[in-house]
């Protein structure tokens, strides 16, 4: 016979060796069956947690906006399609040789270079005999020769070059004029639009 089963049938108490031992075991199957609930709370109480938590930050964060907004446009770079072709001889008349073809799109005057030039008065002409006329005399009068042909030369190379360029502006501004209006036709009809679903669904 086994002694447990003796000791139980006879009602003797277990030994004080067996007795401590029992409360421990009984303590780490309670601790063992009760480690499931407890775990079982803590991810319950994470899961809990969890989207409170993420609600919260999704309050703290600040809203996004979903707008399209541009970013903001330099004037300067933008390009009108213009159907505007100069004429060869007056791109070469209004380029200085040697250097870049003048381009009306890119040449920019300022205001001092388009201000009218006031007219000098010629300086009167003084006779000079033919025995007066000696090696220093030729040579002033080839400087200031040469002097006034880069003057003229100067003077109707601007002059062609501007006028060149206002007959650009001059078509720019006729597209420009009709981008504007089509725009305007367009924005019409989207108000139009918009009035229409403000009154059947009210104001956005």
């Amino acid at each position: 016979m086994d002694l447990e089963e003796f000791l139980s049938e006879n009602g003797i108490p277990p030994s004080p060796n067996q007795h401590e031992h029992s409360p421990h075991q009984s303590g780490l199957q309670q601790a063992t069956s009760a480690s499931p609930s407890v775990m079982d709370l803590s991810s319950r109480a994470s899961t809990s947690v969890h989207p409170g938590m993420v609600s919260q930050n999704c309050m703290q964060s600040p809203p996004r906006t979903n707008r399209n907004t541009p970013s903001p446009i330099d004037p300067e770079t933008i390009q009108v399609p213009v159907g505007y072709e100069p004429d060869p001889a007056d791109l070469a008349l209004s380029s200085i040789p040697g250097q870049e073809m003048f381009d009306p799109r890119k040449r920019k005057f300022s205001e001092e270079e388009l201000k009218p030039q006031p007219m000098i008065k010629k300086a009167r002409k003084v006779f000079i005999p033919d025995d007066l006329k000696d090696d220093k005399y030729w040579a002033r009068r080839r400087k200031n020769n040469m002097a006034a042909k880069r003057s003229r030369d100067a003077r109707r190379l601007k002059e062609n070059q501007i006028a060149i360029r206002a007959s650009f502006l001059e078509k720019e501004n006729s597209a420009l004029r009709q981008e504007v209006a089509d725009l305007r036709k367009e924005l019409g009809k989207c108000k139009n639009v918009l009035a229409k679903y403000e009154a059947r669904h009210g104001p956005l």
